[in-house]
């Protein structure tokens, strides 16, 4: 995993300087949402986009630096989560909870399938985002 993150790494430093951090973006009103636009970017490699659209109650990782080393994570995030389309399957609560949801992500890539688990959670200031992402469903990124 190593080479894919120093890739990463690599492409925003061939950014002049840019930051994974963007500016303020429209919150997600619904987890649906949040996740669609969270694979899109991802798809897009919109590093800044994801950081907006990751996080958890507190707000995003782009905004509040949590949790530490969130850029790389969102570098790592992007290399497996990247792919050629991808849909919502399920958006349902998680149990006990009106402010997280269980939403099930059909990723495509290079004709296969492969369902990604994932929590999107309420942030306080309202929106929704995507909290965690299981990206070993996505299997190895670099094989098809």
């Amino acid at each position: 995993m190593r080479p894919v993150l120093l890739a990463g790494l690599a492409a925003l430093a061939c950014g002049g300087g840019t930051s994974i951090a963007g500016g303020a973006v429209e919150p997600a009103t619904s987890a649906s949402q949040a996740m669609t636009t969270f694979m899109r970017a991802a798809a897009d490699s919109n590093l800044a986009r994801m950081a907006e659209l990751w996080g958890n109650a507190d707000g995003p990782a782009a905004r509040t630096g949590q949790p530490p080393e969130w850029e790389k994570r969102v570098i790592i995030m992007q290399t497996y989560l990247r792919g050629d389309s991808s849909r919502v399957v399920t958006d349902v609560p998680v149990s006990g909870s009106d402010s997280q949801r269980r939403v099930i992500v059909a990723l495509y890539r290079a004709g296969c399938v492969k369902q990604i688990p994932a929590i999107v959670t309420r942030a306080k200031s309202g929106g929704w985002l995507v909290e965690n992402v299981d990206i070993s469903a996505a299997g190895n990124p670099a094989r098809p």
